[in-house]
């Protein structure tokens, strides 16, 4: 089931990709095995979310606005800045999406 939801798992390491989200969502956010199983099962997309980009600045960013920390699996195919707002956090609480910066450039001629 896995594989036909997200067939692009198949590309990924098991040790160096699967095994360390599969860690990170069962302890941080205390799911037994068999919840992680269903979770996974349901909805593999999961598992295609980078660990440090996605994940773990979005538990802080929870876990920050006093929000409860399943949140961060509700709201995972979110965008950040809808993922901040819903949390009712700043519109950059996760630093992986930043406003476009533009720097002011003179020109001497």
């Amino acid at each position: 089931k896995v594989v036909v939801g997200f067939p692009t798992v198949i590309g990924l390491n098991f040790e160096s990709n699967i095994v360390p989200k599969l860690n990170f969502l069962q302890e941080e956010l205390d799911l037994s095995d068999g919840d992680l199983r269903d979770r996974v099962v349901s909805n593999p997309i999961l598992l295609g979310y980078s660990l440090e980009k996605r994940y773990r600045p979005r538990l802080k960013a929870c876990r920050a606005a006093g929000e409860d920390d399943m949140r961060v699996l509700a709201l995972i195919t979110r965008t950040d800045i809808v993922f901040c707002k819903s949390i009712g956090a700043s519109r950059y609480c996760c630093a992986t999406e930043q406003p476009h910066q533009t720097k002011n450039i003179s020109t001497h001629f």
